[in-house]
């Protein structure tokens, strides 16, 4: 009995009963790559290690199943910490992960940014959940079709 009781605990806490995928998380460069082919946009989480805020989107918006089936079906997500090394090549120029930031004026975490190789960038400061994600994804894809 108690054999059994042990495998059950070991099969519980290694597999996700909640059904909740991730969103596949790649670098800047393996995205605007991927979109290039694809015409997939892009949306960056620009993000802090020590902001609460950011934590708190991770822990929920990004782990809503209808948000990780979006992302996955029409975009590629990219995590930027600008307090992070880091640098990437967009659009015939060379950033670091601060100097992106910066061109886009962010000075509060979390923010969104959403893009496309070939169309325009949109910055969206604060926290955001479920519903206020995924009218932003949803309407910036729409104008970039």
């Amino acid at each position: 009995m108690k054999s059994i009781l042990l495998l059950l605990l070991l099969f519980s806490t290694s597999y996700n009963f909640s059904g909740k995928g991730e969103i596949e998380w790649k670098s800047m460069e393996s995205a605007i790559e991927a979109s290039t082919s694809d015409d997939k946009p892009i949306f960056v989480d620009v993000y802090t290690d020590w902001c609460g805020w950011c934590k708190i989107l991770d822990k929920k918006t990004f782990q809503d199943d209808e948000v990780v089936q979006y992302v996955k079906e029409n975009y590629h997500a990219v995590k930027l910490n600008p307090e992070k090394d880091g640098s990437f090549t967009f659009k015939g120029k060379t950033f670091t992960n601060e100097s992106y930031t910066d061109q886009h004026e962010i000075n509060s975490y979390p923010a969104i940014i959403v893009l496309h190789p070939n169309g325009k960038e949109k910055v969206f400061m604060g926290y955001k959940d479920t519903k206020s994600f995924l009218e932003i994804l949803k309407k910036y894809k729409r104008q970039v079709n």
